[in-house]
């Protein structure tokens, strides 16, 4: 974490337990307004547990509207998630069937405990591994880039069949998405978050036979807007 980030998220977990003693976490969720409960999630930032309590997904609010009619109309939809958390749980209530690939060994427990009582989960834990000479499949995140995600790819292989809905929202996006491609049953979608990025839009936006619909908006516990794209086959 950037040192920056670093101290607005240490800022903002200081200014919570003042607003939670103050009784204004409490009002602010019951509130009636949008903006209030937006405000609410903003002294939640990285608290995955609070997320999903409060039955949040961590992509723009147009974003979670969009997927969740569309979820509507199918109950029994089977999913696969690229990155566990709060979206999770948000997929679950919504799904007949989510499978999440993670690659953060220690997070993907965590999770585990937080779903422990959700059904139709599975989670997979799928670290990756130092890269060499032959690597191709490699995540453009700082931090991230000597290593090998190959494996943590290619579990949408191994689970195997189609998915109405597929969730990027890992590491090495881009060749996620090209995987998940091959998985995505008749008028299914995928939903690339951060879209925009440039790393992966100059990359996505290219690719021919591709419709998509980039929701711009709020986006629970950031003070900014974010892109969510869903991305449709034509």
């Amino acid at each position: 974490m950037s040192g920056l980030k670093g101290a607005y998220v240490s800022g903002v977990k200081t200014m919570r337990k003042a607003a939670d003693k103050a009784g204004l976490l409490e009002r602010l969720e019951r509130s009636d307004s949008p903006k209030a409960k937006h405000v609410r999630t903003l002294f939640s930032i990285f608290d995955a547990q609070d997320m999903a309590r409060m039955d949040l997904a961590w992509w723009s609010y147009p974003a979670m509207r969009r997927v969740g009619e569309f979820l509507g109309e199918r109950p029994e939809a089977r999913v696969f998630e690229y990155g566990a958390g709060a979206s999770t749980a948000w997929l679950a209530k919504r799904a007949g069937q989510v499978d999440s690939v993670e690659h953060d060994t220690q997070w993907v427990e965590f999770v585990r405990e937080l779903l422990a009582d959700t059904p139709g989960v599975k989670l997979h834990a799928v670290p990756a591994t130092p890269a060499t000479a032959e690597t191709v499949v490699r995540s453009g995140r700082a931090g991230h880039t000597d290593l090998d995600f190959a494996e943590y790819v290619a579990t949408i292989d191994r689970v195997g069949g189609l998915f109405d809905v597929i969730v990027v929202d890992g590491r090495a996006r881009v060749d996620a998405f090209r995987r998940a491609l091959d998985h995505l049953a008749d008028g299914g979608v995928i939903v690339f978050d951060n879209l925009k990025r440039k790393r992966y839009w100059d990359v996505i936006s290219a690719m021919p036979g591709l419709r998509f619909e980039l929701l711009k908006g709020a986006t629970p516990t950031l003070p900014y807007p974010t892109t969510t794209g869903l991305i449709w086959r034509e």
